[in-house]
């Protein structure tokens, strides 16, 4: 009830216009529909109670779809549909890892779960320390690599200038660059915690297993290689084959008939452990109510607005790949003039605007804009592009893309693709204060007479991307196609 209160008083302040173009009243309108009638919590809770996970091509992703569709349909949006796409489906089924000295038979099982899209394996392979994974810890050991079993951080435990961790994928892109046979992930955390995600970085299964041990049995594994040449035995059975999944589309569209469009995107698939509540149902079920805010004062765009539930995400981006490479074909990926991507983004409290060349201005307007409602809004802008969500395949293509930094307790953070990722670490206020700041951003977005930024030209993208040091994990990931 505080909260709402204070949502409610400060609607009585009179104040100067809070955006280019459209008066306060909008603004309070809009922030009403926001917070007030929000039910994704309400929606996210029923979910992960009564659906589960939502594993791209499972049973419980296609309730996850018609449940998203069911709710932009509530919502009154003037249109939703369905954007499917083929997938290989991913399936869990056994894993089992056991250490053992070298010439002895004494077998120590490891809990371990292995990562998504590797396929079925069975062997036993010594295990080289590659420390924290990157091509620089690798160099000196290649000789040894081929052929074993690769122990490897998922965090960074050398911090030193120059030194960027990368993503799982990416690792598992090196080893196989190397020869390894097999990869171990080590959990930063020295809990009894292992996490899953994929280790293929577009979905194609890799022809190796990689699981994940704890951080604890990764500090005992390698006191125990201090003494012993240690072997890891891995019997892995997944299943994979032909499958389908679906986006999930809805539209508001402008009064005034037009092509430009702002894209408002979060995947609404997760890992099979828990049953997502964080990753990424705090965004992906929020992006109903920021819809039905927008919907509430359609008549003040000038823009469409369109909403998009992706799945495989999880997987490689799948569903987001897909939509880009169909709108590339049909020559409609140049409607979109801005991507908002909502990835764990719940209590945001500062934008992320990519370092957009020319955004800072539109930004600086629409940092005002929150504050009005938002007083917590007021942490430092954040100005860091990033790969591995669903704003990639669209930000690789030079298209403006923007999130928001959120503010979560490291608990919470701590369940990333793990089996805790549950209900209980969400807080309905953190989803309130997402839509809201992101309805006034969206709102922006797609009511500004000039946005003052654009996309970006091949070579100008380039230079930025090299300027942001994302070329080397393009370049692993078989992604970087400039010269």
């Amino acid at each position: 009830m505080l909260y709402r209160f204070t949502i409610i008083l400060i609607f009585t302040i009179q104040g100067p216009l809070l955006a280019q173009n459209l008066p306060d009243s909008v603004y309070k309108c809009l922030a009403n529909v926001a917070v007030l009638n929000a039910d994704g919590f309400a929606r996210l809770t029923y979910a992960c109670k009564e659906i589960g996970h939502r594993l791209t091509g499972s049973p419980n992703g296609q309730k996850a779809e018609e449940t998203l569709f069911a709710a932009f349909q509530t919502k009154g949006l003037d249109k939703v549909e369905y954007f499917p796409f083929p997938i290989k489906t991913w399936k869990r089924n056994s894993c089992q890892l056991e250490v053992v000295p070298r010439n002895s038979d004494h077998f120590v099982p490891i809990k371990s779960v292995s990562l998504a899209n590797t396929a079925s394996a069975n062997g036993i392979w010594n295990i080289v320390d590659g420390g924290d994974g990157l091509d620089a810890d690798l160099i000196p050991l290649a000789s040894r690599i081929k052929g074993n079993c690769l122990m490897v951080n998922l965090d960074l435990t050398r911090r030193e200038t120059g030194r960027q961790n990368l993503h799982r994928a990416e690792k598992v892109a090196l080893a196989l660059r190397y020869g390894a046979s097999s990869v171990l992930f080590i959990h930063p955390r020295e809990a009894e915690m292992v996490l899953t995600g994929t280790a293929s970085l577009d979905g194609v299964p890799v022809s190796i297993p990689a699981l994940c041990i704890s951080g604890k049995e990764g500090k005992d594994i390698r006191e125990w290689m201090k003494t012993s040449q240690l072997m890891a035995e891995i019997k892995v059975k997944n299943e994979i084959s032909e499958g389908k999944a679906r986006n999930v589309m809805a539209w508001v569209e402008a009064p005034v008939p037009t092509r430009e469009t702002i894209l408002v995107c979060g995947h609404l698939d997760s890992w099979d452990l828990g049953t997502g509540a964080v990753d990424n149902g705090i965004g992906s079920f929020t992006i109903p109510d920021i819809a039905q805010a927008i919907q509430s004062c359609k008549q003040h765009l000038r823009r469409n607005v369109l909403f998009l539930l992706t799945m495989g995400e999880e997987q490689g981006l799948l569903g987001s790949r897909a939509l880009v490479a169909q709108w590339l074909k049909e020559g409609r990926l140049q409607e979109i003039k801005a991507v908002v991507n909502l990835d764990m983004t719940g209590n945001p409290l500062a934008f992320n605007d990519f370092d957009w060349p020319g955004a800072n201005g539109f930004f600086e307007e629409a940092d005002k804009n929150v504050r009005q409602f938002l007083p917590s809004f007021k942490e430092k802008r954040a100005h860091s592009p990033g790969l591995h969500s669903d704003h990639q395949p669209f930000m690789l293509e030079g298209i403006p893309t923007f999130s928001a930094n959120s503010s979560m307790p490291d608990s919470v953070y701590a369940c990333y693709h793990a089996d805790c990722d549950n209900i209980n670490l969400v807080q309905k206020s953190w989803m309130e204060t997402s839509s809201l700041a992101h309805s006034i951003l969206v709102l922006d977005l797609a009511s500004r007479k000039k946005l003052g930024f654009s996309k970006m030209k091949p070579k100008k993208l380039v230079k930025w991307l090299k300027s942001h040091s994302l070329k080397e994990k393009l370049e692993i990931s078989g992604e970087w196609k400039w010269n």
